[in-house]
């Protein structure tokens, strides 16, 4: 696949991304806990901003981030303005680190494993991982966000 494509799939959900969280109408309602689940809305955010910087940022764009995923989902890191920065500055990041991947590249071994999710892990494979990582995560808050906004 052409690596611009990547770049649109990501901006687009990062982009929706951004809009969700502006759709909460207020800061306490993106860290409630839907019933029967484990993570808020504010943690998901922060852990897929974590998970963007180290497994494309930090290979690819060399942004020398360094993630604590226990806090991803233990703290709240960030405010809701806050959030909307980081991922305005995370299209960025996402943006010229995939920009330094050659298109000939794509079938090489990814630099890492992630999670053993397969175990031949090239640098599309985990492209693809990624973003539908993304957007599974983007679904919980979208439904999320809905189920406060009527409770």
């Amino acid at each position: 696949m052409n690596i611009d494509y990547y770049v649109i799939l990501f901006t687009r959900d990062i982009n929706r991304l951004i809009e969700e969280l502006k759709g909460y109408h207020d800061e306490e309602s993106l860290w409630k806990v839907l019933p029967g689940t484990t993570n808020s809305a504010g943690n998901l955010v922060q852990h897929l901003i974590g998970n963007l910087k180290t497994y494309i940022g930090n290979p690819f764009g060399n942004i020398g981030y360094v993630r604590d995923r226990e806090a991803e989902f233990s703290a709240r890191l960030f405010t809701r303005e806050e959030f909307i920065v980081i991922l305005e500055e995370l299209l960025e990041t996402i943006s010229f680190s995939l920009s330094r991947i050659r298109k000939e590249a794509m079938d090489a071994v990814y630099p890492r494993e992630i999670l053993s999710i397969h175990p031949e892990q090239t640098i599309e494979f985990i492209l693809v991982h990624l973003s539908s990582h993304l957007t599974y995560h983007l679904g919980q808050i979208n439904y999320q966000r809905r189920y406060f906004a009527h409770s």
